[in-house]
Protein backbone atom coordinates (compact mmCIF):
# COMPACT_ATOMS: atom_id res chain seq x y z
CA UNK A 1 0.00 0.00 0.00
CA UNK A 2 1.08 3.43 -0.92
CA UNK A 3 2.59 5.76 1.80
CA UNK A 4 0.38 8.44 0.12
CA UNK A 5 -2.98 6.37 0.85
CA UNK A 6 -4.74 7.13 4.48
CA UNK A 7 -7.03 4.56 4.37
CA UNK A 8 -9.87 5.09 6.85
CA UNK A 9 -12.04 2.02 5.94
CA UNK A 10 -10.37 -1.54 4.10
CA UNK A 11 -12.42 -3.99 4.48
CA UNK A 12 -13.65 -6.98 1.38
CA UNK A 13 -16.85 -5.02 0.85
CA UNK A 14 -15.89 -1.36 1.17
CA UNK A 15 -13.01 1.08 0.68
CA UNK A 16 -12.62 4.53 1.92
CA UNK A 17 -9.22 6.31 1.91
CA UNK A 18 -7.58 9.85 0.90
CA UNK A 19 -4.86 10.41 -1.30
CA UNK A 20 -2.18 12.87 -0.91
CA UNK A 21 0.26 12.24 -3.53
CA UNK A 22 -0.85 15.07 -6.12
CA UNK A 23 -3.08 17.88 -7.22
CA UNK A 24 -6.59 16.82 -7.73
CA UNK A 25 -8.28 19.86 -8.75
CA UNK A 26 -8.14 18.92 -12.63
CA UNK A 27 -10.90 16.40 -11.70
CA UNK A 28 -13.52 18.64 -10.45
CA UNK A 29 -16.75 18.16 -11.95
CA UNK A 30 -16.09 15.07 -14.28
CA UNK A 31 -17.37 11.41 -14.51
CA UNK A 32 -14.13 9.23 -15.51
CA UNK A 33 -15.24 5.79 -16.96
CA UNK A 34 -11.84 4.64 -15.54
CA UNK A 35 -9.67 3.83 -13.04
CA UNK A 36 -7.77 6.74 -11.83
CA UNK A 37 -6.77 4.95 -8.65
CA UNK A 38 -5.36 1.77 -10.24
CA UNK A 39 -1.98 1.73 -8.36
CA UNK A 40 -4.45 1.39 -4.80
CA UNK A 41 -7.21 -0.51 -5.92
CA UNK A 42 -7.82 -2.29 -8.89
CA UNK A 43 -11.28 -2.52 -8.87
CA UNK A 44 -12.95 1.01 -9.65
CA UNK A 45 -14.41 1.21 -12.72
CA UNK A 46 -15.76 4.84 -12.48
CA UNK A 47 -14.55 7.86 -10.82
CA UNK A 48 -17.13 10.23 -9.87
CA UNK A 49 -15.79 14.59 -9.15
CA UNK A 50 -18.71 16.46 -7.94
CA UNK A 51 -19.13 20.19 -9.44
CA UNK A 52 -18.55 21.35 -5.11
CA UNK A 53 -20.88 24.45 -4.60
CA UNK A 54 -20.47 24.26 -0.69
CA UNK A 55 -24.46 23.98 -0.02
CA UNK A 56 -25.88 20.71 1.38
CA UNK A 57 -27.01 19.40 -1.62
CA UNK A 58 -26.85 15.62 -1.55
CA UNK A 59 -28.06 13.32 -5.07
CA UNK A 60 -28.12 9.43 -5.49
CA UNK A 61 -25.61 8.62 -8.64
CA UNK A 62 -26.71 7.79 -11.77
CA UNK A 63 -24.86 6.07 -14.57
CA UNK A 64 -26.60 7.74 -17.09
CA UNK A 65 -25.05 11.30 -16.24
CA UNK A 66 -21.87 12.77 -16.72
CA UNK A 67 -22.22 15.93 -14.49
CA UNK A 68 -23.18 16.79 -10.80
CA UNK A 69 -23.48 19.69 -9.35
CA UNK A 70 -23.87 19.04 -5.85
CA UNK A 71 -21.64 18.36 -2.69
CA UNK A 72 -22.83 14.88 -2.01
CA UNK A 73 -23.51 11.54 -3.43
CA UNK A 74 -24.90 7.99 -2.54
CA UNK A 75 -24.79 4.79 -4.64
CA UNK A 76 -25.40 0.79 -4.00
CA UNK A 77 -23.49 0.27 -7.14
CA UNK A 78 -20.21 -1.50 -6.86
CA UNK A 79 -16.86 -0.71 -8.34
CA UNK A 80 -18.09 3.46 -8.48
CA UNK A 81 -15.95 5.70 -6.58
CA UNK A 82 -17.48 8.31 -5.25
CA UNK A 83 -14.99 11.35 -4.94
CA UNK A 84 -14.52 14.75 -2.82
CA UNK A 85 -11.94 17.80 -3.09
CA UNK A 86 -10.94 19.23 0.05
CA UNK A 87 -7.72 21.39 1.34
CA UNK A 88 -9.58 22.24 5.30
CA UNK A 89 -13.41 21.08 4.17
CA UNK A 90 -14.83 18.21 5.76
CA UNK A 91 -15.04 15.19 3.89
CA UNK A 92 -17.69 12.91 5.34
CA UNK A 93 -18.44 9.38 4.25
CA UNK A 94 -21.32 7.16 5.28
CA UNK A 95 -21.33 3.39 4.96
CA UNK A 96 -23.87 0.80 5.43
CA UNK A 97 -23.23 -2.77 5.74
CA UNK A 98 -26.30 -3.50 3.46
CA UNK A 99 -24.16 -2.11 0.28
CA UNK A 100 -24.54 1.97 0.32
CA UNK A 101 -22.12 4.93 0.82
CA UNK A 102 -22.40 8.52 0.70
CA UNK A 103 -19.52 10.62 0.03
CA UNK A 104 -20.10 14.23 1.12
CA UNK A 105 -18.12 17.29 1.43
CA UNK A 106 -19.14 19.53 4.38
CA UNK A 107 -16.99 22.79 4.51
CA UNK A 108 -18.64 25.70 6.86
CA UNK A 109 -21.55 26.50 4.54
CA UNK A 110 -22.13 22.93 4.08
CA UNK A 111 -21.55 22.12 7.77
CA UNK A 112 -23.66 24.92 8.96
CA UNK A 113 -26.63 23.86 6.72
CA UNK A 114 -26.14 20.29 7.97
CA UNK A 115 -25.93 18.33 4.34
CA UNK A 116 -25.14 15.33 6.83
CA UNK A 117 -28.76 15.35 7.44
CA UNK A 118 -29.88 15.65 4.02
CA UNK A 119 -27.79 12.35 3.37
CA UNK A 120 -29.22 10.37 6.08
CA UNK A 121 -32.70 11.59 5.25
CA UNK A 122 -31.96 10.18 1.62
CA UNK A 123 -30.38 6.74 2.84
CA UNK A 124 -33.34 6.04 5.16
CA UNK A 125 -35.71 6.52 2.22
CA UNK A 126 -33.67 3.38 1.14
CA UNK A 127 -34.52 1.95 4.46
CA UNK A 128 -31.27 2.60 5.81
CA UNK A 129 -31.60 3.00 9.79
CA UNK A 130 -29.34 5.46 11.07
CA UNK A 131 -28.17 3.84 14.09
CA UNK A 132 -26.92 1.34 11.84
CA UNK A 133 -24.66 3.85 9.57
CA UNK A 134 -20.87 4.02 9.89
CA UNK A 135 -19.69 7.66 9.41
CA UNK A 136 -15.80 8.45 8.49
CA UNK A 137 -14.05 12.28 8.98
CA UNK A 138 -11.15 12.50 6.60
CA UNK A 139 -8.39 14.54 7.21
CA UNK A 140 -9.61 18.20 7.86
CA UNK A 141 -9.21 21.41 9.53
CA UNK A 142 -9.11 20.96 13.56
CA UNK A 143 -10.16 23.58 15.96
CA UNK A 144 -7.19 25.67 16.87
CA UNK A 145 -6.33 26.33 13.37
CA UNK A 146 -9.80 27.65 12.23
CA UNK A 147 -10.24 31.72 13.28
CA UNK A 148 -13.34 33.15 12.33
CA UNK A 149 -13.79 36.86 12.21
CA UNK A 150 -16.53 39.65 10.99
CA UNK A 151 -20.23 38.36 10.08
CA UNK A 152 -19.00 34.60 9.96
CA UNK A 153 -18.00 34.87 13.56
CA UNK A 154 -21.58 36.97 14.26
CA UNK A 155 -23.30 34.04 12.33
CA UNK A 156 -21.33 31.52 14.50
CA UNK A 157 -21.99 32.71 18.20
CA UNK A 158 -25.54 33.28 17.01
CA UNK A 159 -25.92 29.54 16.12
CA UNK A 160 -22.86 27.64 17.12
CA UNK A 161 -21.68 29.34 20.20
CA UNK A 162 -21.09 25.88 21.93
CA UNK A 163 -18.97 24.73 19.39
CA UNK A 164 -16.29 28.54 19.54
CA UNK A 165 -13.37 28.85 21.38
CA UNK A 166 -12.95 32.46 21.96
CA UNK A 167 -13.35 32.97 17.46
CA UNK A 168 -12.27 29.55 16.72
CA UNK A 169 -14.96 27.19 15.87
CA UNK A 170 -14.96 23.24 15.95
CA UNK A 171 -16.37 22.29 13.06
CA UNK A 172 -15.88 18.35 13.48
CA UNK A 173 -17.56 18.58 16.82
CA UNK A 174 -20.71 20.68 15.03
CA UNK A 175 -20.69 17.23 12.43
CA UNK A 176 -20.78 14.92 15.43
CA UNK A 177 -23.19 16.43 17.07
CA UNK A 178 -25.40 16.56 14.53
CA UNK A 179 -24.42 12.80 13.72
CA UNK A 180 -25.56 12.15 17.24
CA UNK A 181 -28.53 13.95 16.68
CA UNK A 182 -29.32 11.81 13.92
CA UNK A 183 -28.85 8.74 15.55
CA UNK A 184 -25.31 7.83 14.38
CA UNK A 185 -23.74 5.76 16.94
CA UNK A 186 -20.33 5.11 15.08
CA UNK A 187 -18.23 7.99 14.08
CA UNK A 188 -14.24 7.05 12.88
CA UNK A 189 -12.61 10.73 13.05
CA UNK A 190 -9.28 10.22 11.31
CA UNK A 191 -7.62 12.81 14.01
CA UNK A 192 -5.59 14.39 11.01
CA UNK A 193 -5.74 18.24 11.04
CA UNK A 194 -4.49 19.57 7.81
CA UNK A 195 -3.57 22.48 8.56
CA UNK A 196 -0.58 20.86 10.68
CA UNK A 197 -0.25 17.71 8.78
CA UNK A 198 2.15 18.85 5.97
CA UNK A 199 1.55 15.77 3.91
CA UNK A 200 -2.47 17.61 3.02
CA UNK A 201 -3.22 20.65 1.19
CA UNK A 202 -4.31 23.14 2.90
CA UNK A 203 -6.23 26.46 1.87
CA UNK A 204 -5.69 28.16 5.60
CA UNK A 205 -2.20 27.50 5.51
CA UNK A 206 -1.44 27.78 1.73
CA UNK A 207 -3.78 29.77 0.15
CA UNK A 208 -3.87 27.91 -3.39
CA UNK A 209 -6.13 25.99 -4.77
CA UNK A 210 -4.68 22.16 -4.31
CA UNK A 211 -6.91 19.72 -3.65
CA UNK A 212 -5.80 16.11 -2.47
CA UNK A 213 -9.11 14.04 -2.60
CA UNK A 214 -11.17 11.18 -0.05
CA UNK A 215 -12.66 8.44 -1.88
CA UNK A 216 -15.06 5.74 -1.08
CA UNK A 217 -16.00 3.07 -3.09
CA UNK A 218 -17.91 -0.60 -3.14
CA UNK A 219 -16.04 -3.19 -3.65
CA UNK A 220 -17.27 -5.70 -6.19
Amino acid sequence: MSKNALYLLDSKDCAIFSLYDKDFMSCAAKVFNENLFKDYEKDIKTCVFMKQIHSNKVLSYDEGLSFYECDGLITDKKSVALCVLSADCLPLVLWHKSGFIANLHSGRLGTFSNILREAVFLLQEKQIPAKELNLFIAPSICAKNYELGGEVLDYAKRYFKDFLYENKLDLKAIVKDQAQKLGIENIIDSGICTFDDERFFSYRRDKDKKRFVTIAYLRA
